[in-house]
């Protein structure tokens, strides 16, 4: 009997109708065993909990009956912790089994005889427990482990957690949602943003395999490991998989600050190179670049480190001049760092992107570059000392260079040991006056309270001979447009020249003392004639051969940059004459050929046998856009007819060579489409004008509080009445056409 592996149904439903039909007193049984040790019920005994009867079970108190039964072997089990712990039954490690194992157990022989009364509602419970007992599946369902803001998957609705003392019964404060319709696989889109991706975890797997570079840049290891780690960390990212990764994470940020904290920055030679082709390198993206800048001391970091940098002490220049072993330990530059800064210039050139291969690399071009492509807004009046102090030592050496060159010499000497001191390096020079431009032009944030200190610094400026060194730099310029030898520095020879331009426009806008230092140096006149009118003649070339059914987007764009150049320089001839009288008279002395190649001979001045009157250029170059009918030559004639008008006031001698060299028929004629071109471009420049400042006056406003917006109308100082303000250029243009009306009244 006790070798049975399950309990006869015939034998439950006999002993469960006479316990209770009896009332305490059971039928004939064999081998019965004491009630007090019966723990376990058969699944056929308990049923479902529907089949369970709801009368609770006798009284414990009840008296047992004789056990007739053969002894068996005592179990003490107390009936309060069979299956409960320490803890209770949240805390349980013993789980309720279905009677289907109690075999495989060796609890089969027990199963059906331990068990009593009060085990009734153990049973049952326990019973509960495994029926109703969560899955793996349903409890990540449950929790939202896998769920995902942007996971084009549903979730299942959080289910309430069935409750131990009965099935069914809901949590407190648990609601129960309507389920959601699961659409079947291959029915929803597997694409995941850069969210999806973070909360998958593929960011946080990209951050721990690139640990190990941050744990290299600890500022207590060794100087060795750390430029190595930092050097792995810049040729990382010239990979673009990477920098892609990079960009979703927030890495870029953490490199800067694990950087600066390695030390760079603060006057290691490799560690500042490294760091300065890092600002380079997160420049190309100019999200990432704003995103940097706005959370570090980017700016304020790389302004101090251009206001170090020379072309005597630059590392990478050094470098890539091939200057010599004595030039480099000058410069603290000692053989271990050769090797390393070699392998980083290299990098820089050929697989960065950042640069042609053919380019001089220099750490403060690095530098130069990051900075020139933040927003200007990011710099402050406190970096203007550091960028003039850069840009003077760029431009120290122009002035003996085309010197040289008009002795005979070429313009950038060769490359050898002491020749990175006569180089330039364009590039840098390019943006440093990106960045002087964007200053001039109010772009900078300048608190007011600094205001008063911002004509000083470029009074300073002025006074160290720079003026003669912008002057080189657009004669330099023009002379590689011209010299075939110099071919390969054309491009950016060319954006060099329109930035200087540019700057030396806004030097000289209503300013008298910039004004006359620019006609004080004796290449100025030349510089600007000769450049109006090689532009001309190089765009008129340009335009026949499109017109020769030879379109091409390169000649077509060719073309719109001389025009650039043209019309920048002779809106700084206009600036010279509008301030300083005696302008008119060094114009019409000066004499030049129309056709001029820019010989060397003729750079200080023109030694051609057909040289006019550079006022007859002028006329010429006038006259030439009279017969095209394109918008932008109808505004450079505009332009020109407020120029040559200029030139004619309080100058009579002028006012003849003009008059003769313009076409039509009589003076009358001619001074009447003077007059006519003028106005045309009067009306054009005032109509522009507003609707710039009302433009610029509603995004501004746009950014103000109501507050600030009332406190600047009350101070009278909008945007849009700082931009009206300058109101002498319609002024200067309308006294224009008048004296020319009264001309053309005299002569009629």
């Amino acid at each position: 009997m006790l070798a049975r592996s399950r309990t006869e149904s015939s034998v439950i439903s006999i002993n469960s109708t006479s316990e209770s039909g009896s009332g305490g007193v059971e039928g004939p049984s064999t081998h019965a065993t004491p009630r007090k040790l019966r723990t376990f019920r058969s699944d056929h005994q308990l049923g479902s909990p529907s089949e369970r009867p709801s009368t609770p079970s006798p009284s414990r108190s009840r008296v047992l009956d004789d056990v007739s039964s053969p002894p068996v072997r005592p179990s003490i089990v107390n009936t309060n912790t069979n299956v409960r712990t320490y803890a209770g039954k949240s805390r349980s490690f013993l789980v309720a089994l279905p009677q289907s194992q109690a075999g495989s157990l060796g609890l089969a022989s027990h199963s059906a005889a331990l068990i009593e009364d009060s085990g009734t509602i153990h049973g049952e419970s326990q019973e509960d427990d495994f029926d109703m007992r969560e899955s793996y599946t349903e409890l990540r369902e449950r929790w939202g482990v896998d769920a995902s803001e942007d996971d084009p998957r549903p979730v299942s609705p959080v289910r309430a957690s069935p409750s131990p003392k009965g099935k069914g019964k809901k949590r407190k404060g648990l609601r129960e949602e309507a389920p959601v319709k699961v659409l079947p696989y291959g029915m929803t889109n597997d694409l995941k943003s850069i969210t999806e991706l973070r909360s998958k975890g593929e960011s946080r797997r990209f951050l721990d395999e690139v640990g190990y570079l941050f744990e290299g840049l600890d500022a207590n290891g060794a100087l060795g490991v750390r430029r190595g780690s930092a050097l792995e960390i810049v040729t990382k990212l010239c990979d673009i998989d990477f920098a892609r990764r990079a960009k979703t994470t927030d890495f870029l940020g953490r490199a800067w600050e694990v950087l600066r904290e390695a030390g760079a920055g603060d006057g290691d030679k490799v560690l500042d190179s490294i760091l300065a082709f890092y600002a380079a390198l997160v420049a190309r993206d100019l999200a990432d670049l704003l995103d940097l800048a706005s959370k570090s001391d980017f700016a304020p970091t790389l302004h101090r480190m251009l206001a170090a940098l020379e072309r005597t002490n630059d590392p990478l220049w050094l470098i890539s001049t091939n200057a010599g072993s004595a030039e480099l330990k000058a410069a603290g530059v000692s053989k271990a760092e050769v090797l390393q800064l070699d392998n980083l210039q290299r990098l820089v050139r050929k697989k960065s992107g950042l640069f042609e291969e053919s380019d001089m690399i220099s750490s403060r071009l690095l530098v130069s570059h990051a900075l020139a492509a933040i927003s200007p807004s990011a710099h402050t009046l406190s970096h203007l000392p550091a960028l003039l102090h850069s840009l003077h030592a760029e431009l120290h050496p122009l002035p003996s260079r085309v010197h040289a060159y008009t002795s005979g010499l070429s313009l950038f000497p060769p490359q050898g040991p002491s020749s990175y001191m006569d180089t330039p390096s364009l590039l840098h020079l390019d943006n440093c006056l990106r960045l002087l431009d964007s200053y001039l032009i109010g772009s900078w944030t300048i608190p007011p309270e600094d205001t008063s200190s911002q004509p000083a610094s470029m009074d300073q400026f002025r006074d160290q001979e720079n003026v003669k060194a912008l002057v080189a730099l657009c004669v330099s310029c023009t002379i590689i447009q011209l010299d075939k030898d110099l071919e390969e520095y054309r491009p950016v020879a060319g954006k060099c020249i329109e930035t200087a331009l540019r700057v030396l426009i806004n030097l000289t806008h209503d300013d008298v003392p910039w004004c006359e230092a620019v006609l004080d140096e004796e290449l100025s006149i030349s510089a600007i004639m000769h450049l109006v009118v090689m532009a001309q003649r190089q765009r008129r070339l340009l335009e026949k051969r499109l017109n020769a059914d030879e379109a091409d987007e390169d000649i077509d764009e060719d073309a719109s940059r001389w025009l650039d150049r043209m019309c920048l320089a002779l809106g700084l001839l206009t600036n010279l004459v509008q301030a300083v009288p005696d302008a008119r008279v060094a114009i019409g002395d000066y004499q030049l050929d129309f056709a001029c190649p820019g010989k060397r001979g003729c750079i200080r001045g023109c030694r051609c046998p057909g040289r006019i009157s550079a006022l007859q250029c002028l006329a010429q170059v006038y006259a030439q856009h009279l017969a095209s009918a394109s918008e932008l030559d109808v505004v450079v004639r505009g332009h020109m007819a407020i120029l040559l008008g200029l030139l004619m006031d309080r100058a009579p001698g002028n006012q003849r060579i003009l008059l003769d060299a313009l076409p039509g028929s009589s003076d009358r004629e001619k001074l009447g489409v003077l007059i006519q071109h003028a106005q045309d471009f009067t009306m054009f420049y005032v109509t522009l004008t507003r609707k710039m400042a009302q433009a610029q006056s509603y995004v501004h406003d746009e950014d103000l509080d109501a507050e600030e917006v009332e406190a600047e109308a009350g101070s009278g100082d909008t945007l849009a009445t700082r931009v009206l303000r300058d109101s002498k250029g319609e002024a200067v243009a309308r006294s224009v056409i008048a004296f020319l009306g009264r001309l053309r009244d005299q002569g009629g």
